[in-house]
C-alpha cells in the first residue's frame, strides 16, 4: 500500500512539474517581443527568484522518478524512470542556455 502511495506521488509530482516547466516564462515581458520584435526587453527584476522556483521544482521531479526506480519491480519501470528524468533536465537546460 506505501509503495503505491509513493509511487502515485511521484507520477503526480512529475506531471505537476511538467506543467511548471512548460507554463512559466523563462522571461516576464517575452510576449512584448511576440507582439512587435522591435521592443527591447526590460530587465526582469523577478528573473533569479523563478530561476530557483524552477530549479527546485526540477529537483523534486527528479527526486520523485528516483522513488519511482528505488520501488520499480521490472527493468522497464527503471528505463522508463531514467528517460523521464533525462526529459525533465533537457528543457531546463535548453532554458538556462547551456
Amino acid at each position: 500500500m506505501t509503495n503505491r502511495i509513493v509511487r502515485l506521488a511521484a507520477w503526480l509530482l512529475l506531471g505537476w512539474g511538467a506543467f511548471v516547466l512548460l507554463a512559466l516564462p523563462t522571461h516576464r515581458y517575452a510576449w512584448l517581443q511576440q507582439m512587435d520584435p522591435s521592443i527591447t526587453l526590460p530587465p526582469d527584476a523577478n528573473a533569479d527568484s523563478r530561476t530557483i522556483f524552477v530549479l527546485l521544482v526540477l529537483a523534486a521531479v527528479v527526486v520523485g522518478q528516483v522513488a519511482i526506480m528505488a520501488t520499480a519491480k521490472t527493468r522497464n519501470e527503471r528505463i522508463i524512470a531514467v528517460v523521464i528524468v533525462v526529459a525533465a533536465i533537457a528543457p531546463w537546460a535548453s532554458r538556462q542556455g547551456c
